[in-house]
């Protein structure tokens, strides 16, 4: 009989497991590469500075152009519910 070998879904170790008790008899965790050089991480990370600051600009505007928007849109709705016949149901009547 042959031991079970699982790799890890979470963090792709090998376990070994006794097929007859259920002990674990093996656990290896993988290796990690460490290949990438000081200048390599460094350029990634101002990389990913630059993207994060152009995502930061872009919310800004858009963040700017919301409040006229949502402005527009109170108008709008406004305009609705002045010009409905519809009697305003107060939901503290319904009790």
């Amino acid at each position: 009989m042959k031991n079970f070998e699982i790799i890890c879904p979470c963090c792709e170790a090998l376990i070994v497991v006794d097929r007859l008790t259920g002990e674990v008899l093996l656990h290896k965790a993988k290796e990690k590469k460490s290949g990438q050089s000081l200048e390599a991480m460094v350029s990634g990370l101002e990389t990913q500075k630059s993207e994060m600051a152009k995502r930061f600009d872009k919310e800004m505007e858009s963040q700017k152009n919301r409040s006229r928007i949502l402005e527009e849109k109170f108008k709008e709705a406004m305009e609705r519910a002045e010009k409905s016949d519809k009697p305003v149901v107060n939901p503290m009547d319904l009790d």
